[in-house]
């Protein structure tokens, strides 16, 4: 039997060992790398798990900027059937997350989250909440509901009252004036630095505002 011998030189061997500490780097990073994702994985699951509500039925999901500070309520949509040209099967509901219950069925056109006319909704604390429903140019059909021991105590449906305001100033101070405009306005919302609706100690303040064209059509032009 012939054996081989294999002579390097003192350049080759230097070579050979610096190649091996980059393989056996590269291998260490790699494995804490992976070991760091797999970290991140696990601590992140907990997060999605929470936002996943298993007792909500399947035919809706929750709008997550209408959860009350407890994180006990929240608004419901229906889901989008994006292979279907029908509009929302069931209607936007109040809801109690865990354990799951309807609280109200919102009187509002059924609307899928961030549709026009889909209902939002601010709180007043964990007692108190304001929902209303986003239109095109502002907000519009304001109800507080004040929730006692999960049921809804008390509804008060400010925006008939709102609408009386707005009713008064235009035909008194706009079509006495210009009575061959049209006899119809539009709420505006189009300042994001102004809060329509904000709570403020045991107080809802209002900051509304309307306009007969918005769309800057021609003509005679009336605000409030």
């Amino acid at each position: 039997m012939r054996a081989s011998i294999v002579v390097t030189s003192r350049r080759e061997r230097f070579t050979i060992a610096a190649n091996m500490r980059v393989l056996l780097t590269s291998i260490a990073v790699a494995v804490a790398l992976t070991t760091l994702i797999r970290a991140q994985e696990e601590s992140a699951s907990p997060a999605e798990k929470a936002k996943t509500y298993p007792e909500i039925p399947k035919q809706y999901e929750v709008g997550e900027d209408t959860i009350s500070p407890d994180g006990r309520f929240a608004i419901l949509y229906p889901v989008r059937d994006e292979d279907s040209n029908e509009g929302p099967s069931f209607p936007n509901v109040l809801v109690r997350l865990k354990p799951y219950e309807v609280i109200k069925e919102l009187d509002v056109d059924p609307a899928w989250k961030e549709m026009r006319g889909s209902p939002a909704a601010k709180w007043g604390g964990n007692q108190f909440v304001a929902i209303w429903r986003q239109m095109k140019w502002g907000n519009e059909d304001l109800v507080v509901y004040e929730l006692v021991n999960d049921k809804v105590k008390r509804e008060e449906k400010i925006w008939p009252e709102v609408v009386k305001y707005f009713d008064r100033d235009f035909h008194q101070r706009f079509l006495k004036k210009y009575p061959k405009e049209s006899d119809s306005y539009t709420f505006v919302a189009d300042n994001s630095d102004v809060k329509s609706f904000e709570f403020k100690d045991h107080k809802l303040l209002l900051n509304i505002s309307a306009e007969n064209k918005p769309n800057l059509a021609p003509g005679p032009v009336w605000s409030a």
